[in-house]
Parts: structure tokens; C-alpha cells; sequence
């Protein structure tokens, strides 16, 4: 590297700017058994189309094992009529969580410093703001304090976003890079595509420009298996000179064995074909002379239990085991990987970036020599 681009890189990141919220807030981890689990789940209702959607009980394990950010926006204490505050004072986060306190939740964060059982990535589940608290810089807080509070091994951090959304271009305001992208769930009623998925990939410590100087390389894996779209999904790097919103082609498992073609772009295929109308069933009568049924009792006459027992035993038989991908297929994915991820790290083809805010986690430097001065500052297990 030449000492002319050294300079514009090291120009350029002292040009990106710390966020700060235009909107006061405090950042806390989230607590069992209050009000937290009520504002996440009312507010992953609200904006499901674009954050996904997790079971109640997903949720309360995430907050229990210490994976769940809330930002608050301090209020006013509330005076009483003999002139005592009701504010917390102290700041305590129990009364915080339960709403008795002076602060209103502006958002959450749920995500895990390992990722693809790699102790060195990181993934971004849900970041979720509330409506009227976006461009305030709250989630590009929310992600700095996720960074600050990751394990000290943890030197990438990942997220997937529908290519739809604008939440992209936040993605990409604070650091983040596209990298690769999958096929969602498949689309559902009449002429419906499925949704791409855009991988995202930030190095989280400061200064880390990358194996070039001895940083760390990017990486992603080639192929999720179950997960939100409890289905295969082969992950294909975005082709160079192509931007993340461009078309991308949807693999789906078993297109190979109808004859479909793997690349294509959603639009160009053939119109589907309607399905024949299904001619309806002939209703049986209700009942003939003498109390004699001569067919099924009709719905009203099941008991609830009995009705439960049928609409489960209908879904059960219309529920299709999940298909695979073909393994040449999945061999021939990691293949493209490795080669893609070998131009990347290597500076040869570096994927458009455009950063605005620096949410990268700020590291003390290590002490260069183990002194006896430097030995005082670590601390040491009790002697037994």
C-alpha cells in the first residue's frame, strides 16, 4: 500500500463521525420478569413484516442469557402534591423495566457474540425502534453498546436483511458491507416471489482494516439450514460490480428436479400456469325422516375437542417434510465461497462499503512487554 493511499484511508475513517442520538437516551440490558418482555413482543408484533417474528418463550431465553439492549429516553420525574419526586434517582433498572420509573423504551436489540459456532462472529437478530424515534441514531447506538458488551474474541458481527427493506441503508450507514444473499421463505398466494435476503458483515474493532494489515478477513457460510425459514438455503456471494438492491436470482431446494434454472432473476420466468377450480364436494343431507343420519354429523354437532383433534389432524397431513439441497450443490456453493472470500480478504475486489457512522468497539491497547507494573493490572485467581 502506498504511503498516498495509507493517508485518503486513514483520512477517511477520522472523517466518519461517532453516533450520537439527537434524542437523549441510556442503554440497559434487559431484565426477567418485568415489562421488557410485554414492549418487545408488543413491538416485534407491530413491525413483523420486516424484523421477523419470535416465540414468547425464544424471547425470555435471550433475556435471561443476557442478550437483549434496551434504549430508554429519560423523562421528567413527576413532582406528587406534597412535592416528592417520583423518579428513581438512582437510575435503578428494575423500576426502570416496570414502567414506575421516569424513562420511556425507544427500542431493543436481540443478538449473540457467536454465530455458525464461531466465537469470533457475531449475528444481529432484531433491531427494532419505535415509530416515530427512526433517523434518530438510536439504533446505531443500540448496535455500538451490543459491540462494547461482546466477548473480547468477537471481531465480526453479521446480520440479514430483506433486500426490500430500507433498513439496508442503515446497514450500510454504520460500516456494514454486503457480502452475500439467500432466498427467504418461499412467496406465498397468487403470483407471490419469494424475498431475497441480504448478508451483512461489519469488523467491529477499531482500526481493523483486514488481513492486509493484519486484521480480520471477512467471512460467511454457504449454506443456514432451519433457522426463521425452517427450510435449506444456499448462500451465493453478490457478483462484483452488481449493488446489493440489483435483481438477485431465487434458488429454491428442488428447483433442480423440475427443470427449473438455478440463476434466474425473479420477472423472467414464465407466467404460472392457473390451477384447475376444484369442483365442490356435494353437501350430504342433514338428516332424513326417523332421526337417521345418512352421512357425517355436520361441524355443529362436534365437540370442541373433537373439532381441535380434526383441523390438527388436517394440518399434519397437508404439512410437507422440509426439502434438502442437492449436495453437488452445496459443495459447488462452498467452492464459490472460498474463492470469493480469497479476492476479497486479499484486497483484489473489495465489496462498496459506504460508512457514515463509526459504531466500530474501541479497545485499550495491550501492554507491549509484561512488566511487574503491568502484572498489578491483571487480576489474579485467590491462592487456594
Amino acid at each position: 500500500m502506498t504511503e498516498l493511499a495509507r493517508h485518503s484511508e486513514t483520512e477517511h475513517i477520522t472523517a466518519i463521525a461517532l453516533p450520537e442520538p439527537r434524542t437523549p437516551i441510556s442503554i440497559r440490558q434487559a431484565v426477567s420478569g418485568s415489562a421488557d418482555l410485554q414492549f418487545i413482543d408488543a413491538l416485534q408484533k407491530q413491525h413483523s413484516k420486516m424484523v421477523g417474528w419470535f416465540p414468547t418463550r425464544q424471547i425470555e431465553a435471550n433475556i435471561e442469557g443476557g442478550h437483549v439492549l434496551i434504549a430508554e429516553q429519560a423523562n421528567e420525574p413527576r413532582v406528587s402534591a406534597s412535592g416528592s419526586s417520583n423518579g428513581s434517582g438512582g437510575g435503578d433498572t428494575q423500576s426502570l423495566a416496570h414502567g414506575r420509573g421516569s424513562s420511556t423504551p425507544l427500542g431493543y436489540c436481540i443478538a449473540r457474540d457467536r454465530y455458525f459456532k464461531r466465537d469470533d462472529v457475531g449475528i444481529v437478530y432484531q433491531l427494532n425502534i419505535i415509530p416515530g424515534k427512526h433517523r434518530k441514531l438510536v439504533g446505531a447506538s443500540l448496535i455500538a453498546a451490543t459491540f462494547e458488551r461482546s466477548a473480547y474474541g468477537c471481531k465480526l458481527f453479521s446480520c440479514w436483511c430483506a433486500q426490500d427493506l430500507q433498513a439496508n441503508h442503515f446497514w450500510e450507514s454504520i460500516g456494514f458491507v454486503p457480502l452475500a444473499f439467500r432466498t427467504g421463505s418461499r412467496g406465498r398466494g397468487k403470483n407471490a416471489e419469494p424475498r431475497i435476503h441480504i448478508f451483512w458483515q461489519k469488523r467491529i474493532r477499531e482500526g481493523d482494516l483486514g488481513p492486509a494489515s493484519g486484521g480480520t478477513p471477512y467471512w460467511f457460510p454457504s449454506q443456514t439450514s432451519g433457522g426463521a425459514v425452517r427450510e435449506n438455503r444456499l448462500i451465493l456471494p453478490i457478483p462484483p460490480g452488481t449493488h446489493w438492491s440489483d435483481a438477485k436470482p431465487a434458488i429454491l431446494p428442488g428447483m433442480e428436479k423440475l427443470g427449473q434454472p438455478l440463476l434466474e432473476a425473479p420477472g423472467e420466468s414464465e407466467p404460472r400456469q392457473r390451477k384447475p377450480r376444484r369442483k365442490k364436494k356435494p353437501v350430504a343431507p342433514a338428516a332424513a325422516q326417523g332421526g337417521l343420519w345418512f352421512g357425517p354429523p355436520p361441524e355443529a354437532e362436534l365437540s370442541p375437542q373433537e373439532k381441535k383433534a380434526a383441523a390438527a389432524a388436517k394440518r399434519k397431513a397437508e404439512k410437507k417434510p422440509p426439502q434438502k439441497n442437492d449436495p453437488k450443490l452445496v459443495a459447488a456453493a462452498r467452492e464459490l465461497k472460498d474463492r470469493y472470500l480469497e479476492e476479497v480478504n486479499s484486497g483484489r475486489m473489495l465489496p462498496c462499503a459506504d460508512g457514515k457512522y463509526d459504531v466500530s468497539r474501541h479497545l485499550d491497547a495491550a501492554p507491549s512487554v509484561f512488566t511487574a507494573e503491568s502484572a498489578e493490572t491483571v487480576r489474579l485467581l485467590d491462592a487456594a
